[in-house]
This record gives C-alpha cells, sequence and structure tokens, in this order.
C-alpha cells in the first residue's frame, strides 16, 4: 500500500486542530463500517481508530492518538499480534487471530495488517483491520463438536458390535456348559435360544431405557444381566431410576459384564459376580464384586474403549467411577448424584 505525499501528507489520519476538512471525510469512511480499523505506527502506537474499534477495545476517541495498541488487546493475545506486527513492520502482510470482551461479549477477530510505504519505499504506518467472525467461530466449534459426536458414535458401533459377539459365545459356551451339566446335549439348541433371547432384551432395555418414566432397580438389573444366569447376586432395596439414567446404568452394567466374560468371573463356571445399590447423601451408589474368576496379578497396562467409555459415560453425568483390582475379582464403584424426585423410594 503506497501512500502519496502529496495528499494529506505523512500524519495520515493524525487528529489535530487545524486538520484540512478532508480529515473529516476519512473519520466519517472509519466508522461507517462495522470493522475495527486502526492506524499504527511501525512500533504499534494508535494513529487513529474507528469508532467499532473504540467500543471493542474499550477506549474513547480522544485518548487513542499516542495510545499503544498491543497493551489494549487480552493477555492471550498479545504475542500473536507483536508477532504480527513486527512481520508488518518488515513490510509483509500478517494476519492473527484475536478476542476481545466488551459489555459482557465475547467477540472474535480476523485481524489482517497491511504496511503502507511512501514514494520512498519507506513503511511510515501500518492499517489493521479487524473483522468480526464471531459467527464463524462458532459453526466451526459446533461443527468440529459435531464431527467429534459422529467419531465417537462410530467407535463405540463398531466396539458394541465386537462386545455382541463376544457375549454370543460366551452364552453359547454357557449353554452347552448347562447341557452338559444335565446330561442331555439335545437340550442345547433349546437352552441356546433361551439365552440369546435374554440377550436381546437386555439390548431393548439399552435402547429403550430413554422412553422408560421409572425403572425399578431389581428388574432392571436382572433384565440387563439376565444372560449370565446364576452366576450374578443382586441386592438392594426397591427404588426406581429414571430413564435416562438407567440407559446409563444399563450400558456400564453391560460393558463390566462383557469385560467379566473376557477376563473375569463369568469367564469360567464357578465365577459368580455381586451388584449391589444404596442411596444415600442425594446419590445413587452402585457396587460390582467379582469373585472365583482368574485370579489378577495386576491391573491391567493399558485400558481398551470400553472402559473409557463407561468413564465418559459416568462423567457426563457427573459422576465417579473406583476401581479395585483385588487379586480375588475386579470391584467398581459408581456414584451418580440424583436430583431431588428422581428416585422413588
Amino acid at each position: 500500500m503506497r501512500k502519496d505525499d502529496n495528499q494529506t501528507g505523512d500524519s495520515g489520519l493524525l487528529a489535530a486542530a487545524g486538520q484540512p476538512p478532508a480529515f473529516d471525510m476519512q473519520r466519517a469512511m472509519l466508522d461507517a463500517t462495522c470493522d475495527c480499523i486502526k492506524v499504527l505506527t511501525p512500533e504499534g502506537v494508535l494513529l487513529a481508530m474507528s469508532a467499532a474499534g473504540c467500543l471493542a477495545l474499550g477506549i474513547a476517541q480522544p485518548q487513542v492518538e499516542g495510545t499503544a495498541w498491543i497493551p489494549l488487546l487480552p493477555p492471550a493475545v498479545q504475542a500473536a499480534a507483536r508477532q504480527a506486527l513486527a512481520k508488518a513492520a518488515r513490510g509483509q502482510t500478517a494476519r492473527f487471530a484475536g478476542h476481545s470482551q466488551a459489555t459482557g461479549q465475547l467477540t472474535h477477530w480476523d485481524n489482517l495488517l497491511t504496511p503502507v510505504v511512501d514514494r520512498d519505499g519507506r513503511i511510515c504506518s501500518i492499517v489493521c483491520v479487524s473483522r468480526d467472525v464471531t459467527e464463524q467461530v462458532s459453526l466451526q466449534r459446533e461443527l468440529d463438536q459435531a464431527l467429534e459426536r459422529e467419531k465417537l458414535l462410530s467407535a463405540e458401533m463398531v466396539h458394541r458390535i465386537k462386545n455382541l459377539f463376544t457375549v454370543a459365545a460366551a452364552v453359547m459356551l454357557m449353554a452347552d456348559r448347562e447341557s452338559r451339566a444335565s446330561g442331555s446335549t439335545e437340550q442345547l439348541a433349546r437352552i441356546a435360544a433361551s439365552k440369546l433371547q435374554a440377550l436381546s432384551r437386555a439390548y431393548s432395555t439399552v435402547m429403550e431405557a430413554g422412553d422408560v418414566v421409572n425403572v425399578e432397580m431389581e428388574v432392571f438389573m436382572k433384565s440387563v444381566l439376565q444372560p449370565f444366569g446364576g452366576q450374578c447376586q443382586f441386592s438392594g432395596a426397591r427404588h426406581c431410576v429414571p430413564g435416562p439414567l438407567a440407559n446409563l446404568l444399563a450400558l456400564f452394567l453391560h460393558e463390566l459384564a462383557t469385560n467379566s466374560v473376557k477376563h473375569g468371573a463369568l469367564s469360567v463356571p464357578q465365577g459368580h459376580i455381586k451388584i449391589s445399590w444404596v442411596l444415600g447423601d442425594g446419590a445413587l451408589g452402585i457396587a460390582w464384586q467379582e469373585q472365583g474368576g482368574p485370579l489378577i496379578c495386576a491391573p491391567p497396562a493399558r485400558h481398551g474403549y470400553g472402559t473409557k467409555l463407561i468413564d465418559q459415560l459416568a462423567a457426563s453425568a457427573g459422576g465417579l467411577i473406583d476401581r479395585d483390582w483385588h487379586r480375588h475379582g475386579l470391584q467398581v464403584g459408581l456414584r451418580l448424584p440424583l436430583h431431588h424426585g428422581q428416585v422413588d423410594r
């Protein structure tokens, strides 16, 4: 950007007594745009600024001239602004992202710095045009969040399909074990079909729990864990949980059961699990205790997707999960806060 010395002089937009009428036109042009426009010295001192800029940076128009620009910016963006100013002072166009807080509202800006040179090629000033891109930033964030949710849902779908095959295989092994114990292998198909139907009911419970107004705890848990038969024991008072929380609990229990089928008490005939619940201090506590399975020498070196998933589920409801890799079986505690009226005594 080249400036003609025969126009308004190197002082450009300086507001001073006796300034020719052309300055008023330039001022009107500055204030006519909603962009935040600033004219700076190469050192970053303000020469002039539009009305929108004064509002965004919280400075009165008479105080603009001679004020350092960068200290007016939020501390988080000052380093980026300093780098952009240095680049513009070297004769290059520069850009950086920034934000401001005015009247309690956060505004995001795209800042473009353009050097102004005179006929001799010397940089005499820098024009910084800051455009409000708050809407674009918000839309981009919403898009990123939507894509992240899609990735999570896709990963969860793959994970649940794998788990379904794992559990189905475990159900077939249980059915085979029961038929051999009864001395009638001809009953294998009937026993397997019965257990797979129970597994289907459990998945229906998980998928439809969000439409249930209230679900009784014991009935609900037995439905979810029904495929595992007599290896699960339940204890707790007769409480009801709301549909959305029941959905979370169903996923939580199913993840633990799937893990137990792979590595814990449900992987052997003599293994069993105690599931109990208690209501107190405005929270629902669930205890999962495995016994009789393979001995645990040490906690796992890494956690799989299922573990991360139930952690995310608990966190989404403001809950906490405790795990104790006891030598004789995994012990898991889940605590979920409950709002008034969420549980029927």
